[in-house]
């Protein structure tokens, strides 16, 4: 049991370096999500690359984290979920919610391609009002 706690320690250890560096990632790189316009912490832009990285080994880690403490408490999967239930609720949200860090540039293009979309059809809408008024007045 010393082994496995020594073990959770280490992955909480590696768990909160990276979450440190995810903050440093959103503040370098993604700071327009704060609405800030310009980066708290300037980074190279070559460096983005890796921060792209990072959520996805912090969910690694964190599912690794969780099964160890699946391990730890017998393989008793109600007490596993009675007791962990908010850690495996985190865990899965990594995936579900970081994406979404993408949708304020997809809602920009949305919202350009509305506006062209609705440009096209006020034209195209012109077009055939005047076609239409052209015909019946000659």
């Amino acid at each position: 049991m010393q082994e496995v706690q020594k073990l959770l320690i280490v992955n909480d250890l590696a768990i909160f370096a990276l979450l440190i560096f995810l903050v440093i990632g959103f503040l370098s790189y993604d700071y327009d999500l704060f609405g800030i316009s310009e980066p708290i912490i300037p980074l190279p832009k070559e460096y983005k690359v890796y921060f792209e990285f990072i959520p996805w080994f912090l969910f690694l880690l964190l599912s690794i984290d969780l099964f160890i403490k699946y391990l730890y408490v017998g393989r008793d999967l109600s007490y596993f979920l009675k007791k962990y239930w908010i850690d495996i609720l985190l865990t899965i949200l990594i995936p579900v919610l970081f994406p979404l860090k993408f949708i304020k540039p997809s809602v920009k293009i949305y919202k350009s391609t509305k506006l062209a979309k609705s440009g096209y059809k006020i034209f195209q809408k012109y077009d055939k009002i005047f076609k239409l008024k052209k015909k019946q007045g000659m």
